[in-house]
């Protein structure tokens, strides 16, 4: 297989609606996929799932710590304290973002979730004219939902707490919208956290399809399909993170690190680092990297990223007053590129060869 990769920038984006192709697969039912399965909810999925919520309950309570009257006694420390937490509400968001699967995906929480990239900026014109609004200061988290899915997320939420009217309008005692609308936006994402926390519970019908397929099944028809589910989101995942978070940081544009997910926030590579560990939790701790006898070169791959990338959160700044990446930021990505290009390669070529399963994409939705 050559060393580029075989899916396509236009199956990524495709992948990111929710639709897939079937993939071929020889793997037979047998115990140890059993026991693939199981590890995945109680290793991977349900821990993952469950500390989005606890994070997201956090963070909602402290939106709105003083009640009905929080937006009138605003101060820099409730400023500050709630960026902290942001940063934890992205952590634990991250980790599970590329589990795009079952209750992520239902009811289009992942966009509304995370819509991202913003390439004409909808978020940022739509989060003005709701600010705007005679009605922004009675905006609830059910309200919201009823609204675009760019105002409804992260994205939405980090332009209110780190663009430029989060200290006169958070910062201080006012009555301006702005803290309402965060607390909405909490609020609601709260309300998904949980639905998706719930969704995860044993005896839930996405479960119980899970770890035991049916031809009958809403969800997996056999276990062919479970693993081809598993590894499709690996397989994707780190196509996503190379090729849309990571690559177009290092383009030639000056200001390219704009492209990076919530680069406002800094929160760049805290949102990567943490798809990381989320793919290398499905890939190792379910045990297919066992499975596919490459746990210890996988385990060394996922290690080597984890170490590149802890250099680059240890920077003071990836970017000079300018904006434009330092040369030592520049340098670290590029090797980070190519350490990550690697476990693809890994992934793409060995790993689906061993499991038996072959990857092909739905383009109709891409070009």
């Amino acid at each position: 297989m050559a060393r580029c990769s075989a899916i396509s920038l236009c199956a990524v984006c495709t992948l990111v609606t929710g639709y897939w192709l079937p993939i071929q697969s020889v793997a037979q039912a047998d115990g140890e996929l059993d026991a693939i399965f199981n590890n995945a909810i109680e290793k991977v999925y349900q821990p993952a799932y469950k500390a989005f919520y606890d994070t997201a309950l956090s963070f909602s309570n402290a939106s709105t710590t003083a009640g009905a009257d929080a937006c009138g006694h605003q101060n820099d420390a409730s400023l500050n304290k709630l960026k902290q937490q942001y940063e934890d509400l992205v952590a634990k968001f991250s980790f599970m973002e590329l589990y795009r699967v079952g209750p992520l995906l239902e009811n289009n929480r992942q966009n509304r979730l995370f819509y991202w990239p913003d390439k004409r900026r909808v978020g940022e014109r739509q989060l003005r004219t709701l600010l705007n609004a005679d009605d922004a200061a009675d905006l609830t988290a059910q309200g919201l939902e009823k609204k675009s899915v760019a105002l409804q997320g992260l994205p939405a939420l980090e332009r209110l707490l780190f663009g430029s009217r989060a200290q006169a309008q958070l910062g201080q005692s006012s009555m301006e919208p702005d803290c309402q609308v965060v607390q909405a936006i909490a609020g609601n994402i709260l309300s998904m956290a949980g639905q998706i926390h719930e969704s995860w519970q044993p005896g839930h019908s996405f479960i119980q399809s899970l770890l035991s397929p049916a031809a009958d099944s809403d969800y997996f028809r056999n276990e062919a399909e479970v693993l081809r589910s598993l590894v499709t989101q690996i397989v994707i995942g780190i196509e996503v993170v190379l090729e849309r978070k990571l690559k177009p940081m290092l383009e030639a544009d000056a200001r390219a690190y704009r492209q990076a997910p919530l680069w406002r926030s800094g929160q760049a590579i805290n949102m990567i680092s943490q798809n990381l560990n989320g793919l290398r939790a499905l890939v190792l701790d379910t045990g297919l990297a066992a499975r596919a006898q490459l746990e210890s070169e996988l385990s060394f791959e996922f290690r080597t990223v984890g170490q590149m990338l802890q250099q680059l959160a240890e920077l003071e700044s990836l970017v000079d007053e300018d904006g434009v990446l330092t040369t030592r930021a520049r340098s670290l990505l590029t090797s980070l590129v190519a350490v990550v290009d690697g476990v693809q390669y890994t992934l793409n070529d060995r790993f689906t060869a061993s499991l038996g399963v072959k990857a092909g994409f739905n383009s109709e939705d891409g070009d």
